[in-house]
This record gives C-alpha cells, structure tokens and sequence, in this order.
C-alpha cells in the first residue's frame, strides 16, 4: 500500500541535501538589495535633517528679539530648547503625514514594478511596530534636526541680543560640513542608479556560453512523444533546429563528483542527443561532436567546457580519461566554451555533457532567432494543445531568466535613480538658502565692490568660492564612498556584472555640478541686476 505524509518545510532543504534530491526553492530577492535601500532612506532622511537644521539656524537672525525679550521676561533656556524643537517636530509631523500618503501612490509603483514577485502592503493601522517605528522616525528627526539651532540660539544673553551685536547668517563651519555630506548623500544615490543602468546594459549583452536569446524548452515522457510533438513543429520556418535531451542547461543538470588520476571536482552533468551544440548555440572549440547513433559515444564520450580543462591542468584534454560515479570510464572527445549554468547569479561551474540515445529523451530543445523566439513560443503553444489537448504547456523561454537578472538591475535603478532625485532637490534647496543668505549678509561689500569697479568675475569668486571648494570635496568624498558602495551591493547579489568606473563618477558628478551651477548662476544673475546705490542707501 502506498502511503504519503508531509515533510517539515522548515527540514526540507537538509532533508533533500541528505537524499542528493534534485529540487530547491527559489531564492529571496537579494539581502543586500534590501539593506542597500534602507542605508540610503536613512541617508536621504539625515539630508532632510541637514537641510532643516541648516535653514533654521540661516533664518534664526529674525527671531532674536523675540528671544532676548523673552529672557527678560523670566523665560528659561530650557523652555526655548523645548519650544524650537517642538516646533521641529511639529513640522517633522507633517512632513510624516505627507510622506505616508506619498507611500500608497510609491508602493503601488513598487508592485506594478516588481509584478507582484515582492508586493508590498500598508496597513499602518494593523502593525502596532510600524507604528512605533514611525513614532520613533519622528523623534530621531526632530532632536537630529531641532537639537542644534536650539541650543545654540538659546544660549545668547538678553542684553547683547537687545543691543543688536548678535549677528548671524550665512555660513559657518557647521552649515559647510552639513551642506557637503548632503552633496556626498546624493552623490551616492546619482552614482548608485547611473550603476545599475549601466550594469544592467552590460549584462544583457553578456555572453553567457549558449544561445539563451533564441531557445526553448519543453518537457516530454518519452520517445514516442518527442518524435510526434517535433513533427508537429516542422511546419514552422522560423524554427531553425530541434533537437532532444535528458537534462539541459538550466533544466535538471546533475552535480555530481568525477575523477582523474588522484584529483577530484564536483561538475554539471547534462545529458544530450543529437545536434544539440548546434541548437543550443555552445561554440566546440577543440574536437569533435558527438557521432549520431554511435554507441561508443552514447558509452563512454563526453564533452567538457573550458572551466573542466583548467580545473584538471589540461594542456591537450582530448582522449583524457575521467571516472564517473566509481566505475563508469569517460572519455573527453571535445572541448567547448565556457557555460554559465547558473547564469550571472553565482560562480560559473565546470561542466560535462554526455551522449543519449532517443529512449531517454524527456526534453526537447528549439532554436530559432531572438527576433522570432516569442512567435515561435506561442506557435510550440498552439501545437502543443493540439497534440497533447489533456495537459499543460510547459515550454519555458530561456530569455526568462535573463529578463529577471535585467528587471533586477533596472528595478534597483528606479530606487536609486528616485533617491538621487529627492536627494539631489534637497541639496539644491540647501544651496540655495545658504547662497541667498550669504548673499545678503554681504549686500553692502558687493555695492561697495561694484561701486568701485569691481567685475562681476570679481564678485562671483568672493561670493561662491567657499561653496565651489564645498562641492569638490563632496565629490572627492562621495565618489569614493559610491564606488565602493556600489560594487559591494553588485558583489553580494552577482557573481558576474560591471561595476562602478570612471564613466560613471564623471557622469554623477557631472550632473550634481550642473544643478549647482544653475543655482549659483540664478544668484549672480540676482547680484548683477541689482542696484549698488540702492542698496547702500538701505545700509
């Protein structure tokens, strides 16, 4: 009597180690994907702080009355450190609510863009730890941004405030260090997303060993039916080549240990029929293909790949002999390209293809052009149903599985190519406050300057030179911090990718310097227009 019972899912994985059993789960979006996008949120926010903390300290010169008078008056200082942050929170609080409306309109994005391979919800109400997180969000960014202007115009005395020789606004060592981290933060955001685009066009042209653009799958039970199905498809012109397999690349390959001489190694193991290379579009690089029909190399030949030969020192490998499973003598026929049996996730494996008789067939393989592999998928469709009405279709594309890797990367530039953007407004923002206000500080030396004769080159370098030196070292430092940044997140989710180069600094940076200029060239704009005499008079 045949009995079935329900295996442990947390033991199954072990369980199938243990029993050498060919099945695995896929596996999660990449850690590292994940942790990357909350590094930059938190960045982003401490931007947002800078930003805040900068602007209140750059307009806090029009409440100093008010704070002198309130001094005299009996006001504690702990009372004006409380109320500058409280109404820091106030406005973080909004800003929260906002930004939580902001997040359906986002998520739904999100999930429209991952196609529910990683849907997000928000039910707020439901998760008592989101909302103590997003309590917790609001205090952290109300003390990081309130804190600061706080206790520094708290401490000022009455008597010199009301005299009128407390003066401040414009820049100082704190705004420069807060106004370059927030050009660092988005640096690495505009470098991070120019990153993956540009990894993204670089592994879709990666030549993975076989033709992975124009070939398809599909499975069989026997002989019998791979001789109907094939020549139900060779009605179709667009199909350049069919032929059958026990096990593919990318479909139920073998891992399992082969031995030469003394040395021992773990290799893919797939089984092939007739004119496979030439389907599969693998490139024979020395030898020969497999003989149809012949015994001999259904008993004892194989075909290995390049990564084979390396791993067992081979300077001539063909007619070197390996042993399989103890006993079973190979013999290596032929050498083709390397093939990256696990594509561009992990380390590319050695690989070994054997010859089948047509009795084993489960597999069969189609070719055709990458152009017309879609048509000739939903033709295999329509053939299918008619030859096998009772099941399924189960042909698979093997230009999936490149898709995925290329829906990753340009998912993960969206993230960062949005964060950039909010980052890089942030910043510009802050430049600009930082800009206008030193400006004003310095409105009655520009009058003098331009009354006496001075260029407007002149007056330009007096003005921005210290936020032109700002911008250097921010780009100093967030190219470094970017390039190792991101090709760290590309080393934990791809064996295989590009990562960072000069091209991409240059292009960030590039970008970042131009939106600088543009403001600090509204400004000047802003100085050349204005009226020496008048202002001097207003002095």
């Amino acid at each position: 009597m045949t009995a079935f019972a329900l295996d442990s899912f947390a033991s199954m994985a072990a369980d199938d180690r243990a029993h050498n059993v060919q099945a695995s789960t896929w596996a999660a979006p990449p850690l590292s994907a994940i942790i990357g996008a909350m590094v930059m949120g938190t960045l982003i926010l401490l931007i947002a702080c800078f930003n805040l903390t900068n602007t209140a300290i750059a307009t806090s010169s029009k409440r100093l009355k008010e704070i002198g008078i309130r001094k005299v008056m009996g006001s504690k200082r702990t009372h004006l450190i409380l109320q500058f942050i409280g109404e820091t929170m106030s406005i973080c609080f909004l800003a929260l609510l906002l930004g939580i409306c902001l997040t359906d309109l986002l998520i739904e994005g999100w999930n429209i863009m991952t196609m529910d391979m990683l849907r997000l919800s928000h039910n707020y109400l439901e998760n008592p730890a989101f909302i103590l997180f997003l309590i917790c969000v609001l205090i952290f960014t109300g003390i990081v941004a309130g804190s600061y202007p706080a206790f520094y115009i708290s401490k000022f005395k009455p008597v010199t405030i009301l005299k009128g020789k407390v003066k401040f606004g414009g820049t100082n060592y704190f705004t420069r260090v807060l106004l370059g981290l927030q050009f660092t933060i988005c640096l690495i955001a505009l470098v991070s997303a120019i990153g993956f685009f540009q990894n993204a066009m670089y592994q879709r042209e990666y030549d993975l060993g076989f033709d992975i653009r124009g070939s398809v799958i599909a499975r069989v039970n026997n002989e019998g039916e791979f001789e109907t199905y094939r020549n139900a498809l060779t009605s179709n012109p667009e199909i350049l080549s069919v032929a059958g397999a026990n096990s593919s690349i990318f479909a139920n390959r073998q891992h399992e240990a082969i031995k030469h001489e003394s040395r021992e190694v773990d290799v893919d193991i797939i089984s092939v029929g007739e004119i496979y290379l030439q389907t599969m579009g693998l490139k024979l690089l020395q030898g020969r293909d497999f003989i149809k029909d012949s015994k001999t190399d259904q008993g004892e030949s194989i075909i290995i790949t390049e990564k084979m030969v390396d791993l067992f020192d081979w300077t001539n490998p063909i007619g070197k002999e390996v042993i399989w499973r103890d006993s079973t003598r190979l013999f290596v026929i032929g050498v083709i390209k390397d093939v990256y049996t696990m594509g561009l996730w992990r380390e590319m494996e050695p690989m070994m293809i054997r010859y089948i008789s047509p009795s084993e067939y489960s597999q069969i393989v189609v070719s055709a052009k990458a152009e017309h592999v879609l048509s000739v998928n939903t033709f295999m469709r329509e053939q299918w149903n008619k030859t096998f009405p009772n099941r399924l279709y189960n042909g698979r594309m093997l230009v999936s599985d490149l898709h995925e890797v290329l829906d990753l990367n340009i998912n993960i530039m969206y993230m960062y190519a949005f964060l950039g953007l909010v980052a890089l407004v942030l910043s510009a923002t802050g430049l600009f406050t930082l800009v206008s206000l030193n400006v004003i500080k310095r409105m009655k030396e520009i009058g003098v300057r331009k009354v006496l004769g001075a260029s407007m080159l002149n007056v330009t370098r007096i003005i921005n030179t210290e936020f032109l030196v700002i911008l250097g070292l921010a780009c100093l430092l967030g190219s470094v911090a970017s390039f190792n940044w991101c090709n760290i997140i590309m080393a934990t989710i791809w064996k295989y990718y590009q990562g960072v180069n000069a091209m991409t600094l240059i292009a960030a940076i590039t970008v970042l310097f131009t939106v600088s200029f543009m403001i600090i060239g509204y400004k000047i704009l802003v100085v050349a227009m204005m009226n020496p005499i008048k202002t001097l008079r207003d002095e």
